[in-house]
């Protein structure tokens, strides 16, 4: 199967809570995509989605805009006829009718970044369009999140790479192992994950080489089993220290017989554009819905239990406790937690449109290395609109309101941060007496290793 996508692996999935944009319930389980005509509608009770067998991802996923050129209905005559068009065009419009909507923030931070984010969501589409077939041949790439292309809260600590990946075949991994925090692989079958592994947990060689054989039949030494139904290898790498750490080098290639270089069977070419131009639109309004029916909790400025996602293909060994945050111009959010012990943790800001806020140029994140513990062992961060001047500080750059996320990996627990909201011009009274503090040269420091660190990560 072609990996039309290697810029787009499914990161993004790894955060997806429980509904709460005044709707009930959205049935992630049938996993089934949106086709043309279908409207949804995020205040309704539930999302209705027409059950198209041949589709394995939703209508949210880009995925679904290659698949489109092979598990699409529509024809040449849908092309010639401009309703392809029509529809992309109409689609675009009903999401920008949405950004508008009073649904959502009016403010000119959420507004604009909104309009944006449509922006994000059809380039996303359009690249996963125009690489379909382009890149048939087994290779490690980066995924298409980075620094500009940001959705569904995918983690500022992570660089997302991954391959193709072809049920029956047999397939050898190697390289060196780096000194990322986290390196997690997991073998993806369309929307399920069949495999999750951490790198840490194979056999690895003094100088951090290694090799991995991923094939159907169990191997002897390092071994990844291999779905039948296998389409994608994601590897994770979670940075800590982003001025030293560095990612894992490595490559994969097939051993056995495979198909995945074979030029795929004619489809006639009217009718593959058609079916990828509809999915385009529909990539865009239903990932746009999707997660805004997340983005309106019960109660703000609060957190959910830890949420398992490993259903719709989030990494096992991810535990995120996802919350919210929602502030006037003169309040703050102090969030306080135990530190869990493991692997990593980290604090994650994002927007209304859940896109993380820029990390490059803002705190807008905070994980096990970067942030400040008090002498009780707690964890305390403050989430407001101008610098308070504490150490832990997330930084909403204006917007309004959006989710917070604490990922747990591989940690003993997943524990539900407590919040309070306070006047801003009362932190220091609220704040313990050893809250450590920094000075607006000590600020300007953090932010330029983390603007240097994001550049070196996505050169692009």
């Amino acid at each position: 199967m072609s990996f039309a996508g290697s810029r787009t692996l499914p990161a993004s999935i790894e955060i997806t809570p429980p509904c709460r944009r005044d709707c009930d319930s959205i049935p992630l389980t049938d996993r089934m995509p949106i086709r043309m005509g279908e409207d949804v509608d995020v205040r309704s009770a539930t999302i209705t989605t027409s059950i198209m067998s041949s589709f394995k991802n939703p209508a949210w996923l880009p995925f679904s805009v290659s698949e489109a050129a092979s598990a699409g209905d529509a024809t040449g005559t849908d092309l010639e006829s401009g309703q392809a068009w029509n529809h992309l065009l109409d689609t675009l419009k009903r999401a920008g009718d949405t950004v508008l909507s009073d649904t959502v923030p009016h403010d000119p931070v959420d507004m604009a970044s909104g309009f944006r984010h449509l922006l994000v969501l059809l380039g996303v589409g359009i690249d996963e369009l125009l690489r379909r077939g382009l890149d048939r041949v087994p290779a490690i790439k980066p995924s298409g999140l980075d620094a500009a292309y940001k959705w569904g809260m995918e983690c500022p600590d992570c660089i997302y790479v991954g391959s193709a990946l072809e049920g029956g075949t047999t397939y050898r991994l190697s390289g060196t192992r780096g000194s990322a925090r986290y390196v997690g692989l997991q073998v993806m079958a369309g929307m399920d994950s069949t495999s999750n592994a951490l790198l840490d947990d194979f056999e690895l060689g003094p100088e951090g080489e290694f090799e991995i054989i991923l094939s159907g039949e169990p191997h002897d030494g390092n071994w990844l089993p291999l779905d039948a139904n296998a389409t994608m290898l994601v590897v994770r790498h979670f940075f800590y220290d982003w001025e030293h750490e560095a990612p894992v080098n490595m490559s994969i290639e097939p051993l056995s017989n495979s198909s995945a270089g074979e030029v795929p069977t004619a489809v006639e070419p009217q009718a593959v554009i058609a079916r990828q131009v509809i999915a385009l639109g529909d990539f865009v309004k239903e990932n746009l819905n999707f997660f805004l029916g997340f983005s309106n909790p019960e109660a703000p400025n609060s957190f959910l239990p830890p949420f398992d996602g490993s259903a719709m293909g989030a990494a096992a060994e991810n535990r995120p406790v996802i919350g919210s945050w929602k502030l006037g111009p003169d309040e703050a959010l102090i969030i306080e937690v135990m530190p869990p012990e493991g692997l990593y943790w980290s604090y994650s800001l994002g927007n209304i449109w859940w896109e993380t806020i820029d990390y490059g140029n803002r705190q807008s994140s905070l994980n096990g290395h970067q942030a400040a513990e008090d002498d009780d062992g707690k964890v305390r961060v403050v989430v407001a609109h101008q610098d308070p001047g504490i150490a832990n500080w997330l930084d909403t750059a204006g917007h309004s309101e959006g989710p917070i996320i604490l990922r747990c990996v591989r940690t003993e627990s997943a524990p539900v941060p407590t919040t309070r909201v306070v006047p801003f011009n009362r932190l220091a009274e609220e704040l313990p007496a050893d809250t450590r503090w920094v000075s607006p040269s000590e600020r300007a420091a953090a932010i330029d290793i983390r603007r240097k660190a994001v550049s070196r990560r996505f050169p692009r």
